[in-house]
C-alpha cells in the first residue's frame, strides 16, 4: 500500500503548481487540480471568490469538505456556508478567517499557519495554506485554501468547582492512568476514586472514561476564544 500524502507534501505539490502559474490564471483547478486524489478525509480544499470589495461577500467553492464521521452538529452549519457572510460564527470569521485571506491578497503570495480556537460550541485546531492568484497588475480574483483538521471537540465551560482530587484524576486520566494506578497517586482508595469518576461523567455529561477526558481537555481549549456576546 502506498504511503498516503501529507499535508505538508500536498502543500508543497501546491505551491509548485502556483510558483509555474502563469500571472492572471483564471481556472483555479489548473493549480489543484492535480492533489484532488491526495486529499485526505479530515482535509478542506476550497475555493474563494475574492472579488468582491466586501470581504463579506467573498464566495465558498468547496471543492472537498470535511468527511471524517462527526456529529457535531456546527460542522454540519459550515458546511452549508456559500459566503462569508454565511458563515455564523461572526467572531471566528472577523478575528481568523477574513484577515487571512485579505493578507494573502494584499501581499500577493502564499500563506501558511496554524489556528487553534472555537467555532460556535466546537474547538478545532488545523494547518491552513492559502494561496491567492497570481496577478501582478490587478487584485487577485481567487485564492485556493487547504485545511489539514487535527482534531474537532465540543466546547464546553472550565467548571471552576473542581477541587484538586477532581484535577487530579482528570489530569491523569488525559494521560492515560488507570482507576488503580490514579488511586495509588492520590492516596486514595480505588471506591473513592471509582466513584469521583462517576460523577465527573455525570458533570460533564461523559458517555465513558475516554470521553470524560477529551471533555476535560475541549473545556480547557475552550477558553481560548469565547462565543460571541
Amino acid at each position: 500500500m502506498r504511503p498516503q500524502a501529507t499535508f505538508k507534501q500536498i502543500s508543497r505539490s501546491l505551491m509548485d503548481s502556483w510558483i509555474s502559474s502563469p500571472d492572471g490564471l483564471a481556472a483555479p483547478e489548473d493549480i489543484y487540480g492535480h492533489v484532488c486524489q491526495l486529499i485526505r478525509p479530515n482535509m478542506v480544499l476550497v475555493v474563494v471568490d475574492v472579488r468582491p470589495t466586501d470581504p463579506l461577500d467573498f464566495g465558498i467553492d468547496v471543492v472537498q469538505g470535511y468527511r471524517l464521521p462527526t456529529g457535531l452538529a456546527d460542522i454540519g452549519t459550515l458546511r452549508r456556508s456559500r459566503s462569508f457572510a454565511d458563515v455564523p460564527d461572526t467572531k471566528y470569521l472577523h478575528e481568523t478567517v477574513i484577515p487571512v485571506y485579505v493578507g494573502a491578497v494584499q501581499r500577493r503570495r502564499p500563506t501558511m499557519g496554524r489556528v487553534a480556537t472555537r467555532v460556535l460550541d466546537t474547538v478545532i485546531a488545523y494547518d491552513q495554506i492559502i494561496l491567492p492568484q497570481k496577478n501582478s497588475s490587478e487584485r487577485s480574483e481567487w485564492c485556493i485554501g487547504l485545511l489539514d483538521i487535527h482534531f474537532l471537540l465540543p466546547a464546553g465551560t472550565k467548571d471552576g468547582s473542581l477541587d484538586d482530587v477532581d484535577l487530579t484524576i482528570l489530569q491523569l486520566l488525559a494521560e492515560g492512568s488507570s482507576t488503580k494506578e490514579i488511586a495509588s497517586a492520590s492516596n486514595l482508595s480505588y471506591r473513592t476514586i471509582e466513584h469521583r469518576i462517576d460523577n465527573l461523567k455525570s458533570r460533564f455529561g461523559a458517555k465513558n472514561i475516554a470521553h470524560l477526558a477529551v471533555l476535560s481537555i475541549a473545556a480547557g481549549l475552550g477558553g481560548m476564544a469565547s462565543k460571541d456576546p
